[in-house]
């Protein structure tokens, strides 16, 4: 039997906001996650990419790990990981968390599935990672899938690590793959790049995002303030896994107000006086809708304590997307936005551009619609 500790999306060097905190917060989370697994007594840790926030991260931030492989080298842990897309050189060069290899950090699948054979327990496991595939490469992605199953027949227990999007974790058109194209024969699939976390027990493999360990986004402030951020303790051993999601305690509270001008501080002191799992000042997004004094309403946000506020933002009508059951394609939601087929289209393909790493025509997409020569 064999215990290790499924971490992603940790975004190491992430300033959100340009607030110096936010950097720290996720410090402090990633942290946090890799104390968890050791007071756990894991064997080893698995990081599913998106390590750092950038593929040309800061001193700050490779510092910052490299104090946490320290921790895990004293103690002869080893971590095994994967890159992101956000990990991924832009151009030829190394891949930042192969410097600190010396520390027994080991990156697996760059190119192409990689697999190796790791013994815990008398146990032999199967390990296999298949680096975040974008643009090109991800037309080999399901084939490389294929490869990974047909090794996983000969190992009792096993564990794909992939950094994708699959759907219908996310919509269609933001995913590499489809849930049907995932291997079948492996006891754990671990995966990064969608940040709210899921955690399939119910049938093998077990399939879990172990999601990121801070907030990234205001989009992910339903899931967060539903489930918290997480890491997976999980122990394989003799063909079984037994996964459970840990919370994370340091992540700061974050929580949106969209409210109007009579109710909006009723609304933001709810929040400051929610109960919260650590001491950090809650960080609120605000937005206020309607007709507002805007300077009376800087000047009460500015004396506030207790919390960060970001915004606020004005806007005098609501806007909301209205979801109906056919909207099942991104061209709709852009559709719905927009309510121009002209508009929803362009956003359409500069997104699709972007995705497929083809910078060359987003620029021109995007010079087109601003008049830029």
């Amino acid at each position: 039997m064999a215990r290790f500790l499924h971490l992603s999306d940790t975004h190491l060097g992430y300033k959100q906001y340009m607030m110096d905190l936010r950097e720290e917060d996720f410090y402090e989370s990633f942290n946090e996650a890799i104390d968890l697994g050791l007071e756990e007594n894991v064997d080893f840790f698995v990081h599913t990419g998106d390590l750092f926030d950038t593929w040309s991260p800061s001193n700050r931030a490779m510092n910052e790990f490299k104090k946490a492989m320290l921790k895990l080298y004293k103690k002869n842990k080893i971590m095994y990981l994967i890159m992101g897309d956000h990990d991924r050189p832009k151009r030829t060069d190394e891949v930042a968390s192969r410097i600190f290899d010396f520390l027994g950090v080991k990156l697996l699948g760059v190119e192409e599935l990689q697999n190796i054979v790791i013994n815990y327990g008398n146990e032999d496991i199967l390990l296999s990672g298949i680096s975040n595939m974008k643009g090109l490469r991800k037309n080999n992605l399901v084939e490389q899938y294929k490869k990974a199953d047909i090794e996983a027949k000969n190992y009792k227990n096993s564990i794909m690590m992939s950094h994708q999007g699959v759907s219908p974790y996310l919509i269609p058109e933001a995913c590499e793959v489809d849930s049907k194209d995932l291997p079948v024969n492996f006891k754990y699939l671990a995966f990064g790049h969608v940040h709210d976390s899921y955690l399939i027990t119910d049938k093998y493999p077990v399939f879990s995002y172990a999601g990121s360990t801070d907030l990234n986004s205001t989009n992910e402030v339903k899931n967060f303030l539903r489930n918290g951020k997480s890491v997976n303790l999980v122990d394989i051993g003799n063909g079984k896994i037994d996964a459970q999601r840990i919370k994370l305690k340091s992540t700061r509270y974050q929580n949106t107000v969209n409210s109007n001008y009579e109710n909006y501080m009723e609304d933001i002191e709810k929040i400051i006086n929610t109960p919260k799992t650590n001491e950090k000042d809650p960080l609120i997004s605000v937005t206020i809708h309607g007709e507002v004094d805007r300077e009376d309403v800087k000047s009460k946000i500015k004396a506030l304590d207790h919390a960060l506020i970001r915004g606020p933002v004005f806007e005098k009508e609501v806007k909301s997307i209205e979801e109906k059951p056919n909207m099942s394609k991104l061209h709709d939601y852009f559709m719905a936005y927009f309510k121009d087929e002209n508009m929803a289209s362009l956003a359409e393909n500069i997104f699709n551009s972007i995705k497929n790493e083809d910078s060359e025509n987003s620029y021109k997409l995007i010079k087109e619609i601003m008049q830029v020569e």
